[in-house]
């Protein structure tokens, strides 16, 4: 396969493809890492588990829109707009009004249920199945009773043990992640 992306090879890509200007390809390198889609390994892009779903998705259900042709036309398109070769206003309805009719065709079509995975696992609150979802910060068992029951917990495998035991009142602790990262 393809050798990894580094920034500077992704910034080639997207040169050569005619995607993106210098001034959107640090805000394109940090989307893509801020969004937990890639993480920077060795100074290599390394797809996440929620990249690979999303892109999956995306490709799947959108794939005139993730074209990189497309995209080239349309860069190409809005640089003639702004130098008033084009009509914004004819443009952007050749794009959108095609894209609304199939954003509300696959709002029916899809369903976030689709991916889910299932587990053995009840939940102790209300009896009703927990299921596998994937939220900002990785993924989590939740309740299918939501939204009457919004019991959630970590994955048995994301828990991490430490000696540390808490000075309050004795428990062991656990290690969790949050918005600010891995904490006690």
């Amino acid at each position: 396969p393809p050798a990894r992306f580094s920034e500077a090879t992704l910034v080639k890509a997207l040169e050569e493809y005619g995607i993106g200007r210098p001034s959107t390809y640090a805000p394109i390198m940090s989307n893509i890492v801020d969004r937990g889609y890639v993480k920077l390994e060795n100074k290599k892009f390394m797809p996440l588990e929620i990249g690979e779903v999303v892109n999956k998705l995306i490709v799947q259900h959108f794939p005139e829109i993730v074209d990189i042709n497309f995209t080239a036309k349309m860069e190409d398109n809005l640089d003639k707009i702004a130098v008033g070769e084009l009509d914004w206003i004819k443009t952007l309805d050749e794009f959108y009004k095609p894209f609304f009719i199939l954003l509300q065709n696959k709002e029916k079509e899809v369903k976030k249920s689709d991916f889910y995975e299932e587990t053995e696992q009840v939940c102790e609150k209300c009896g009703k199945p927990m299921v596998v979802k994937f939220g900002q910060y990785g993924k989590f068992l939740a309740c299918t009773g939501y939204p009457d029951c919004k019991t959630t917990k970590p994955l048995e495998e994301d828990i991490e043990k430490t000696d540390a035991v808490c000075e309050k009142c004795g428990s062991p602790m656990e290690v969790k992640r949050g918005k600010f990262g891995k904490f006690l």
